[in-house]
C-alpha cells in the first residue's frame, strides 16, 4: 500500500466524504478537507493531520439553528424564576431580544445574522428584536421589567460580552448592567458556545447577566493542551502534533504574537480551537484552518489579514 494511503488516511477521507454526503459537512468549496490534508507531507505529518481534522467540529446550518433554539427556550428558566406570571408564550410576546456587538461593528457580525435566524427560524416577531444600541430606547418604551435574551454563535474570550455589559454607556451615561437592575429587567446571554476562558469572565465580571448556552468547551478543546481530546492520552502524540503545527505555521508565514494577534499560530489568546460554523469561524481557532496563499489549501474559508 502507498504511504499516502495509511489506515488512517483513507479512514479520514471516508468519514469525511461520509460527513458530506449526510450534509453534516459542506461541500469542498465551503470545507476542503481533501486539499488540507494534501498540504501535509504523507507518512507522520499526514497521519498527524487526520487527528487534528477528526477533531475539528464544524456546526452545518441545520445544528446551528437547532442550537440556537435550544439556547432560547433555555432561558425560560431564569425568566421563570424572576418573573411570577412568566408563560412560554412570553417568548413571542413579551421578550425584547437583541445581541452583543463585535470589536468593530460592522453588518456581517454574527449578531446581525443571528437577527435574522431568530425571526425565520425561531419565529419570534420582527417587532421583538431591536439593534443593540436602540436597546435602552425600546426598554424606556415598554416601560415595565421585561425579559431580555442576547443570542450569539460563540464566546472566546468574553471581552466583548464584558463590554457591552458593563462599560458602553447608553442614555444619561448607564451601562445595560444599570439599565437593568434599574428597571428590573432579567437579561439572558443565549450564546450557542462558549470557550471556558470567556464563561469565567461573563460569570465573574458580568453581575447580573444570566447565560444560556449549549456548550462550554474546557481545556480539553484546545489543541495545545496535553490533556485536548484531539491526542487521545498519548503524551508523545500531543508532542509532535504541537511541533507540527508551529512548524507547519512558521514555514507559510504565520505570525507568533503570543496570542496578541487574531491570527497567532496557536489562535487569537493562544485559545488553540478546533470549530467552524456554517456562516463563519472565530478568532479562536488556529490559522492553519483558514490560512489561504500559494503554498497553502484551506479547510474552510474565513477572512484574515498577512
Amino acid at each position: 500500500m502507498a504511504e499516502t494511503d495509511s489506515p488512517i488516511y483513507v479512514d479520514t477521507k471516508d468519514r469525511s466524504k461520509f460527513f458530506q454526503t449526510i450534509q453534516a459537512w459542506p461541500l469542498d468549496e465551503e470545507l476542503n478537507y481533501d486539499g488540507w490534508l494534501k498540504n501535509f507531507a504523507a507518512g507522520d505529518d499526514r497521519n498527524i493531520a487526520c487527528n487534528i481534522l477528526d477533531f475539528f467540529n464544524h456546526y452545518s446550518a441545520r445544528m446551528v439553528n437547532h442550537m440556537l433554539k435550544a439556547s432560547v427556550a433555555k432561558a425560560g428558566y431564569f425568566f421563570k424564576t424572576h418573573f411570577a406570571d412568566w408563560q412560554h408564550s412570553n417568548f413571542n410576546d413579551r421578550c425584547v431580544y437583541s445581541y452583543i456587538p463585535g470589536e468593530s461593528p460592522n453588518p456581517t457580525d454574527s449578531g446581525n445574522l443571528f437577527s435574522r435566524k431568530l425571526r425565520d427560524e425561531v419565529g419570534i416577531p420582527q417587532g421583538r428584536i431591536v439593534e443593540y444600541n436602540r436597546l435602552n430606547e425600546a426598554l424606556n418604551i415598554l416601560a415595565v421589567p421585561s425579559p431580555i435574551v442576547f443570542v450569539d454563535d460563540f464566546v472566546g474570550t468574553g471581552q466583548q460580552v464584558r463590554k457591552a455589559w458593563k462599560v458602553n454607556v447608553f442614555d444619561r451615561g448607564l451601562t445595560l448592567e444599570q439599565i437593568c437592575k434599574a428597571g428590573g429587567h432579567c437579561a439572558v446571554y443565549a450564546p450557542l458556545i462558549v470557550n471556558k476562558m470567556g464563561y469565567d469572565v461573563i460569570k465573574k465580571e458580568c453581575i447580573g447577566l444570566n447565560l444560556s448556552t449549549i456548550h462550554v468547551l474546557g481545556p480539553e478543546y484546545c489543541l495545545f493542551d496535553p490533556n485536548c481530546i484531539c491526542w487521545k492520552n498519548d503524551i508523545d502524540l500531543h508532542k509532535k502534533g504541537m511541533e507540527l503545527i508551529l512548524r507547519k505555521s512558521r514555514e507559510i508565514g504565520i505570525p507568533s504574537t503570543n496570542g496578541h494577534s487574531v491570527t497567532d499560530e496557536k489562535g487569537y489568546l493562544e485559545q488553540g480551537l478546533a470549530i467552524s460554523f456554517e456562516h463563519g469561524a472565530p478568532d479562536a481557532i488556529i490559522p492553519l484552518f483558514y490560512w489561504n496563499s500559494d503554498n497553502w489549501t484551506p479547510l474552510i474559508r474565513k477572512q484574515h489579514d498577512r
